[in-house]
């Protein structure tokens, strides 16, 4: 028994070091359990032990004007 405490003792450390504390999406670090917009704007990306998520959403295009509060995706110039 006291070879299996010393044991598990001695692993467990070992194990937590493996378990990320963050994702790492362009240079900025998200805690784990994070939300946050996703780089194309329309998007939630989630950070997790396993990586980083994000819903699937379809995004609007962007026509590059300077106000584009009304693009659409079907929209056309």
């Amino acid at each position: 028994m006291r070879r299996l405490l010393l044991l598990a003792a001695l692993l467990t450390p070992a194990l937590s070091a493996c378990t990320p504390s963050h994702c790492e999406v362009d240079g900025v670090k998200h805690r784990i359990g994070e939300t946050y917009r996703c780089a194309d704007g329309c998007n939630t990306c989630q950070c997790s032990p396993t990586g980083v998520s994000s819903t699937l959403m379809d995004c609007a295009e962007d026509t590059g004007g300077a106000d584009d509060s009304g693009d659409t995706a079907d929209s056309a110039e």
